[in-house]
């Protein structure tokens, strides 16, 4: 076959193929335009949510606002009935005597309670084979200092007064002083005897 044309043209003549046609940049502008308006039309819907829900508020508001005025009104029409209110007045005064009944009871529990245990404490540690106890009691006076009493046994008529000096400086019962009354029960036999405290100014045993 007979050639009838020659190709002059090199392939490095050739322009080269562009990759951003117009027909793409129109289609990339129609896109981002698109976006843009789904982006506005979503912002102006939720700027109207929350405006909806700002009116719905403020409407609840007032109605809450209206609510209290009123019922303040109601309170400030009402007046006491005096009948109840004298009850009333009776009632606190009961439940303020009971109360103060209670405490004193407490009060009292507390002293005796504790009372006994220092003092068991301190008699223990002067405790000899001569002297025993049978009987303690703690009397609570009102205005007044308590009052104690011992009851007990001596083996020999001078440990009873040798037991009360070492019983007088004890923490719990420093300050005190004592009467002693003895009966004699014979010959070789111990001594009854009974302390009761004389004092005026010693504090109740804590």
């Amino acid at each position: 076959m007979i050639k009838t044309s020659v190709n002059l043209y090199t392939a490095d003549l050739i322009p080269p193929q562009q990759r951003l046609t117009f027909m793409r940049l129109a289609m990339t502008l129609l896109l981002l335009l698109g976006l843009s308006v789904a982006f506005y039309g979503i912002g102006s819907w939720q700027q109207n949510q929350l405006h909806i829900v700002h009116q719905q508020a403020s409407a609840d508001k007032d109605q809450l606002t209206a609510q209290k005025t009123q019922l303040e009104a109601q309170i400030a029409a009402r007046k006491p009935d005096s009948a109840l209110v004298a009850q009333v007045e009776l009632e606190e005064q009961r439940l303020d005597l009971k109360t103060r009944l209670k405490d004193e009871l407490s009060q009292r529990k507390n002293l005796i309670s504790q009372g006994y245990s220092p003092m068991l404490t301190d008699l223990a540690a002067v405790a000899d084979a001569n002297v025993w106890l049978s009987h303690i009691s703690i009397i609570q006076q009102d205005n007044a200092p308590q009052k104690i009493e011992f009851e007990g046994f001596g083996r020999h008529p001078q440990s009873i007064p040798l037991w009360i000096d070492r019983l007088k400086n004890t923490s719990t019962l420093k300050g005190y002083a004592f009467s002693a009354m003895t009966m004699d029960r014979g010959d070789d036999q111990p001594l009854m005897f009974k302390l009761t405290s004389q004092t005026a100014d010693k504090e109740p045993v804590q």
